[in-house]
């Protein structure tokens, strides 16, 4: 038996939503229901807009929630395509009280590819979230939704880090151009200090150089003193070079993004003080995570049940099936896949394990490219980068906290930069060492975990 139910895809764009609502899975199939559909876009795939056109009598944000009111669906199905986008159109629905589900990007893809619906299609997409929901497939036995098949309910605590990581990551992104054109006018305006690195050393302080360009007061009196004292001396001043007033005008942007950077910082410094995060905290200071490593991968991987079977333990699943032998061979960074006929055997595969990487970014897709097949990363860009700072600054320099964890990482480490040919040509590349790191670093993340999430009372507190 399945549970009636008016379930209403919602495609989320750039500055409007394209809707579709379903009351059952279409009879003759998705593709069949598109053709009949698709010429009818304007009545049943309306579409809202955040700042409508007057004159192209565009639909507003109001008419959505006067059309919500009006249909009244049980769920509303959405992609997270991006925090910001989204979150207009899912406020006035839980506003409303009507409950949302996310669909992942990877799932939504193939589901729509294996429906044999048009790629870059807004209605396709739209109608492809309401039919996700009715599909027999995503159900349970006695007809309600099988949650497993959607993206895990976030809690407050973590949505509030992550905004506070995309800001922090956002902010680093915004220097560099503000900071490379500062240097340039610097090359002959105040030579001495134009490729010299100022970084604060005490939260509530400007970096010394920019704070002093600034003319700010929140700069250290040693910081202030040693500025000062170089300009004296500089060729620009003996020469009667003045600073130009760009110079001061960037100066006084990097002054305001460094006191934004210290206190986004000090409140995830706090958020991560929670007495929810504290287990998590344990395991990443074995590993010495910075603060924006931790924060970033915490906010993909709480909480940790999710991945973890209704028993409290790892999901694994045997399958017998043909096994086939592969050749890869890696160029230019990227690993080509060939398969070969191989035996028939059973496996076993760490469902949850797999998950937890791909969350974090560690995941691997296969991509047809001609005759091969391509190996691609597959997951959060962001944990990824992440993970291969914390391989870059902390495992290949050995700066890491001293128990059996750590060392376990730098004899791997050591074990690969060791694997040379007869005549000492190292088989592996610096990048590929890296990559074969981070997933190590998953691997033993995900261990620890289901270490602590054994113990009662720890994980789940």
């Amino acid at each position: 038996m399945t549970t009636e139910l008016m379930i209403l895809g919602i495609d989320v764009s750039k500055a409007s939503v394209t809707c579709h609502i379903l009351t059952q899975y279409p009879k003759g199939g998705l593709q069949a229901y598109w053709n009949k559909t698709r010429n009818k876009a304007s009545t049943l795939y309306p579409v809202f807009y955040s700042n409508p056109d007057a004159k192209k009598k565009q639909k507003s944000a109001f008419d959505f929630a006067d059309y919500l009111a009006q249909i009244k669906p049980d769920y509303a199905i959405l992609e997270p395509t991006g925090n910001h986008y989204s979150r207009l159109w899912a406020s006035i629905l839980n506003k409303l009280e009507i409950q949302i589900l996310w669909v992942g990007h990877v799932e939504l893809r193939r589901y729509r590819g294996g429906k044999n619906l048009p790629n870059k299609s807004d209605p396709a997409d739209a109608l492809a979230m309401a039919a996700y929901g009715h599909d027999p497939d995503h159900r349970l036995e006695d007809g309600e939704l099988n949650l497993r098949y959607f993206l895990m309910h976030r809690p407050e605590p973590i949505d509030e880090l992550r905004d506070l990581c995309q800001q922090l990551e956002h902010l680093n992104r915004v220097q560099s151009p503000i900071v490379n054109y500062a240097r340039q006018l610097l090359a002959w305006q105040f030579p001495e200090v134009a490729h010299s690195k100022s970084a604060s050393g005490k939260a509530g302080f400007l970096p010394p150089l920019w704070g002093w360009l600034a003319k700010r007061l929140e700069i250290s009196r040693g910081g202030k003193t040693r500025i000062e004292n170089l300009y004296k001396i500089s060729i620009a001043q003996d020469y009667g070079i003045k600073f130009d007033p760009i110079l001061e005008l960037h100066a006084g942007w990097m002054c305001d993004i460094s006191l934004f950077e210290q206190h986004l910082e000090a409140r995830i410094t706090q958020m991560l003080c929670l007495t929810e995060f504290k287990p998590y905290m344990s395991v990443f200071d074995k590993f010495g995570f910075g603060l924006r490593v931790r924060s970033r991968l915490l906010t993909r991987i709480y909480p940790f049940e999710s991945f973890l079977g209704v028993n409290g333990k790892p999901v694994i699943e045997y399958e017998v099936r043909e096994v086939k032998r592969t050749e890869r061979d890696r160029k230019n960074g990227e690993t080509t896949v060939k398969r070969l006929a191989g035996e028939t055997k059973r496996i076993k595969r760490n469902r949850s394990r797999d998950t937890f990487k791909m969350r974090l970014g560690m995941g691997t897709v296969l991509e047809q490219s001609g005759d091969g097949l391509i190996e691609k990363p597959s997951g959060s860009s962001l944990c990824r980068i992440s993970l291969w700072q914390y391989v870059l600054t902390g495992v290949e320099t050995g700066r890491l906290p001293e128990n059996e964890l750590t060392r376990e990482l730098i004899n791997y480490r050591d074990s690969l930069k060791a694997n040379v040919t007869e005549q000492g040509e190292k088989l592996l590349g610096g990048k590929h060492i890296q990559g074969k790191l981070m997933s190590k670093v998953v691997n033993l993340l995900f261990q620890e975990l289901c270490k602590i999430s054994t113990q009662p009372d720890v994980i789940s507190q």
